[in-house]
């Protein structure tokens, strides 16, 4: 099961390895408390989601939990570290690796897109549109964007390589009743 009470020399009898960077490992950890939300759309507490690893096969106390995220507790057992993945609902890998991280951070992202109501509600209601008036509601948010002191594209837009760097002619936007000119 888990490894709620065991200490740093139980580990080192057993032979299990210190292959995570305890700093990383709580930075890692703190920063999933910080941004994966919960079902209610909040992040989830110490107790939440030692339950949920709980529930998923994997024990783990909330105080144990604490102290790995404060730091305190160094050395989590592989198994621990795969409880608290499984309760996250996010790859194992992002504890491991940086590259596993970053594919983390753009999921964290995209669920706290899809947690966002408001988000949602705005997805839904360009379903059916037109291809020219989804072009103009794009062009109307990058607008906002700058407006609000924002790049115009998200990082993972441009990342992705879905940003266009100018719009093109037929896709500015026009003040309405604007007429062109003749």
């Amino acid at each position: 099961m888990g490894d709620t009470g065991r200490t740093d020399s139980d580990r080192s009898k057993t032979g299990e390895s210190d292959a995570l960077d305890p700093g990383l490992f709580a930075r890692r950890l703190e920063e999933l408390f910080r941004t994966v939300p919960g079902p209610n759309g909040r992040a989830y507490s110490a107790k939440a989601i030692a339950a949920r690893s709980t529930e998923r096969g994997f024990r783990l106390g909330e105080s144990y939990l604490s102290q790995l995220r404060s730091g305190k507790a160094k050395s989590p057992s592989f198994r621990t570290v795969e409880g608290i993945a499984a309760a996250f609902g996010v790859d194992v890998h992002y504890f491991l690796e940086d590259r596993a991280a970053q594919r983390t951070r753009d999921e964290i992202d995209l669920m706290r897109l899809q947690a966002d109501t408001n988000v949602q509600l705005a997805a839904f209601r360009l379903a059916g549109l037109s291809s020219d008036s989804v072009t103009v509601v794009n062009e109307l948010i990058k607008v906002l964007r700058e407006q609000q002191g924002l790049p115009k594209d998200p990082p993972d837009v441009i990342a992705a390589g879905l940003s266009d760097s100018k719009p093109s002619a037929d896709s500015r936007l026009r003040v309405v009743g604007d007429r062109p000119e003749d």
